[in-house]
């Protein structure tokens, strides 16, 4: 059995994402994680499919909270509607850089496994940590910045190592696919709408 068998298609993920209720935002947010994160999918020779799944559903949880417990929310919606498990992992190991058992217990989430293991499962995690609210694209010195001044010195640490793998599977800088995005003006397909110009 394929591992996409049975992956939703990018109107299949936005049309999930507005049946659970998830606002505008949340929506031009993840249609700029999925730009992102397909750059990084067709140079590494990832699951395409997957990671464009994987990255429009990854906050589908916000439709019910917004703190961290939207990824284990996120994935249980997911299996609700029957998708299948490698996209309930990504959802559910998108959060910061990943999160040990322990991490995790500490700031209240559900027992489980939340950190990515798999090629898919990263290049979510590592682009949505490198857009900014809706469609701030950043790179990962400024993703770094950040997380260090909000006191995350582990996951800042977490994100420069997933970007050095990234960037060598590949073969390029992902600053470099960053700073592509950023530049385009022209987004086609389903997800044009939501994304500001």
């Amino acid at each position: 059995m394929s591992s996409t068998q049975g992956m939703p298609t990018e109107e299949q993920c936005l049309r999930i994402l507005r049946e659970e209720g998830c606002a505008r935002n949340v929506i031009e947010h993840v249609c700029t994680v999925e730009r992102i994160a397909i750059e990084i999918a067709a140079r590494s020779g990832a699951d395409l499919q997957m990671v464009k799944a994987g990255a429009l559903l990854h906050d589908v949880g916000r439709c019910r909270r917004h703190d961290a417990l939207h990824a284990s929310e996120g994935a249980q919606i997911a299996i609700e509607r029957g998708l299948p498990d490698p996209l309930v992992r990504i959802i559910r190991r998108h959060i910061a850089a990943g999160l040990t058992h322990e991490e995790a217990k500490a700031i209240g989430l559900p027992p489980g496994d939340y950190m990515p293991e798999t090629l898919e499962e990263k290049i979510v995690c590592h682009s949505d940590n490198l857009v900014k609210g809706t469609n701030g694209v950043q790179t990962l010195e400024e993703a770094v910045r950040e997380m260090r001044h909000r006191g995350y010195p582990v996951t800042a640490d977490r994100m420069k190592a997933m970007h050095a793998e990234l960037s060598a599977a590949s073969g390029v800088d992902v600053n470099l696919i960053v700073k592509q995005v950023r530049d385009q003006k022209s987004v086609k397909g389903p997800c044009a709408g939501y994304i500001s110009p």
